[in-house]
């Protein structure tokens, strides 16, 4: 395919507000190649025991299940340069009859409330990548193996000072065979440490809420360094909820729905950058934006790059990019997306 573009992922939820999409992110991650010979064979007693592992890791730290409770996070981006940026993040929740979001970061502030099929909410600017990148990791990030995973190795180990079991398993990455760890607490089943190319994750000091358990500090490094820390706590709430707490922000309401019948947007002209003359490797952008109700696609930013110098060009060229757009219960509609740029020999 010539292009590559995300608008949903397992774990995501997409509701239509006005005719344009809200992707409410949880954070669980497929560990998917992109790409497409099967490796060579496994054991499949040994795939058993790492698929339980994983599923064990969701059932103990997933919160779809609890009801009323606060949650209260502070987290810090590392950038390249040694700066240090500060943010935070509080939800309340009414389980399914609703939630309170209030956010922080630099100049971006947002309150965002729902209450059953109604969305309210306010914003000064439009969401950093930052915030986009948090509400990935919480309350943590957990894991699914495609079938192209291989497990070659489930090991006993001392991870962040617990009794884990690491599970060793390669993925293939076109001509790259990349080697991948997950380690999980042999006690409680929580996810301790993630290891999937050149990012590592860290779960720890679990807490418990309800029948959960919950890392209270959370760090992604890439490449060796730290690039994000997350302290959060979860608090159970006793009693009838404030109903103060889902007053709406903007002083209105707008409506929410699912969609019940959906096509997703498909790429009608997608182009890549040129190809530069410095060898085969590949330097990948992600851009996010929005791809509208009229298949063009708008408030692009970078959300992720390792090569500066290359964002102003990934950002022009998504620009570019046309789509059949989301159809959603039998009409268009807006939707965000995440869009990868190859930049090859470049």
């Amino acid at each position: 395919m010539s292009a590559e573009y995300s608008v949903s992922a397992p774990g995501v939820s997409m509701a239509i507000t006005t005719r344009s999409a809200r992707l409410v992110l949880v954070a669980i991650l497929s560990v998917i190649p992109v790409c497409g010979t099967r490796l060579q064979a496994e054991d499949v007693k040994l795939r058993e025991q790492a698929v339980h592992l994983m599923e064990v890791a969701s059932a103990v730290s997933l919160p779809g299940g609890l009801r009323n409770y606060e949650h209260v996070v502070t987290f810090r981006v590392h950038e390249s340069d040694g700066t240090v940026k500060e943010g935070t993040f509080t939800r309340v929740s009414a389980g399914a009859a609703g939630h309170r979001d209030e956010i922080t970061f630099g100049d971006y502030h947002a309150v965002i409330v729902i209450s059953g099929d109604r969305i309210s909410q306010t914003q000064t600017t439009i969401v950093p990548p930052e915030v986009r990148e948090l509400r990935k990791r919480l309350p943590v990030q957990l894991g699914r193996f495609d079938k192209e995973d291989v497990i070659r190795s489930i090991d006993d180990a001392n991870v962040l000072g617990r009794t884990a079991k690491c599970i060793n398993f390669d993925t293939h990455f076109g001509a790259t065979l990349q080697a991948n760890q997950l380690c999980l607490d042999s006690d409680r089943g929580t996810l301790l440490r993630w290891q999937v190319g050149d990012q590592v994750i860290e779960n720890a000091d679990f807490f418990p809420i309800a029948n959960l358990w919950e890392p209270a500090h959370i760090r992604r490094f890439v490449r060796g360094a730290l690039q994000f820390e997350i302290d959060q706590r979860m608090t159970a709430i006793e009693g009838a909820m404030d109903p103060n707490v889902f007053l709406p922000p903007s002083q209105h309401w707008d409506k929410t729905y699912e969609c019940r019948t959906s096509r997703r947007p498909v790429g009608i002209s997608t182009p890549m950058p040129p190809a530069g003359d410095a060898g085969t490797d590949t330097i990948d952008v992600i851009v996010h934006g929005r791809i509208r109700d009229n298949g063009k696609v708008d408030q692009v930013q970078i959300q992720s790059s390792p090569r500066p110098e290359l964002n102003a060009e990934a950002l022009e060229l998504v620009s570019t990019w046309k789509f059949l757009p989301l159809l959603c219960n039998d009409a268009p509609a807006t939707v965000d997306g995440d869009f990868v740029m190859h930049f090859q020999g470049r």
